[in-house]
């Protein structure tokens, strides 16, 4: 179209200059003007002319021009469908590189939600086992404890009764031989009141009485050393800073804190912090003055100790290590500070506690 147009256009230019230039011409040589031949009429007379002669032309041009018109036409047609296609193609390929972006972005983040919930919940799991475990290690500690104070108990009651049954012993020696001293004595008077005439006999009546007195007392002695020898030794207690380096004691294996911690004293540690709960024990934490870092776990009742317990307090312990542990939910809700949870402590079993307000 635009073609056709470009034609008509040269044509009827190319009319107005040949009809000027004849007008020109006529009126200069041959001396003929023409009036009535103006320019407006010549422009339209040049366009009629071009689209006259452009008609004609396209009515009257070969099949082989049909055909390459035919041709162009339908390559242009071809070329504007293919580039309708590419385009549709591409707003499709566009889109469904959205989709799948959006798809693989959704698994992405499904997945990092699975991760993530999966994490927290393993954490979960790891929190509740750390306060199983801390749970049955407070509860073991505190049966070894009880069973270690029964069995102080029990010691303590067999030597009482063997203490009163060997003073009961001693009561009864010494009656019998207090009987058999007035016996013996009875049986000389009347002896000596009989046989006065006879001085060797009265002689022998005082040296068999002398036999029985000096038997009568070494039953006496024999009696006081079986008790002696029946009676048990004082415990002596070792003080824990000459055993255990104060610093590393913490990192020690509970082979090596049985081994040597049995019959140790702590003395003079100073109260860290402390609670009772609701069975009426005492959890107090308590460290050595140049260990301030090293926290040893006192749990106790009224019948090792009914006074009152301060921050000032300084605490002598007689006793024997009961290996390692940390500080779990019953000592916290006891009293015990919260930045305390999960502090490593030295277990001990107490045999006789001091405390200095």
């Amino acid at each position: 179209m635009i073609y056709d147009i470009s034609v008509i256009t040269m044509l009827a230019l190319f009319l107005f200059s040949f009809v000027v230039l004849i007008r020109w011409i006529l009126k200069k040589f041959f001396k003929i003007n023409i009036p009535n031949l103006s320019r407006i009429r010549i422009v339209v007379v040049s366009l009629l002319s071009g689209l006259l002669i452009v008609g004609l032309g396209y009515q009257f041009r070969t099949s082989a021009q049909k055909r390459m018109d035919e041709q162009s036409e339908s390559k242009a047609a071809i070329e504007s469908s293919k580039k309708a296609r590419a385009k549709s193609e591409s707003k499709a390929a566009i889109e469904s590189s959205k989709k799948a972006r959006a798809k693989s972005e959704s698994k992405a983040a499904i997945e990092s939600s699975k991760k993530a919930r999966a994490k927290s919940e393993s954490k979960a799991a790891i929190e509740s086992s750390k306060k199983a475990r801390a749970k049955s290690e407070s509860k073991a500690a505190i049966e070894s404890s009880k069973k270690a104070r029964a069995k102080s108990e029990s010691k303590a009651a067999i030597e009482s009764s063997k203490k009163a049954r060997a003073k009961s012993e001693s009561k009864a020696a010494i009656e019998s031989s207090k009987k058999a001293r007035a016996k013996s004595e009875s049986k000389a008077a009347i002896e000596s009141s009989k046989k006065a005439r006879a001085k060797s006999e009265s002689k022998a009546a005082i040296e068999s009485s002398k036999k029985a007195r000096a038997k009568s007392e070494s039953k006496v002695a024999i009696e006081s050393s079986k008790k002696a020898r029946t009676k048990k030794p004082k415990q002596q207690y070792k003080n824990i800073e000459t055993i255990f380096n104060m610093h590393s004691i913490k990192y020690l294996s509970n082979r090596r804190i049985f081994a040597k911690g049995a019959g140790v004293v702590l003395r003079n540690f100073k109260v860290i912090d402390f609670g009772a709960d609701k069975m009426k024990q005492y959890h107090v934490l308590i460290a050595p003055k140049n260990a301030s870092h090293t926290y040893f776990l006192l749990v106790f009742g009224d019948d090792l100790y009914k006074g009152r317990i301060t921050y000032d307090s300084r605490i002598t312990v007689f006793g024997s290590l009961n290996g390692k542990s940390r500080i779990n939910d019953s000592q916290i809700n006891s009293g015990i500070a919260q930045r305390y949870a999960g502090k490593r402590v030295i277990l001990v079993l107490i045999d006789k506690i001091q405390v200095k307000n």
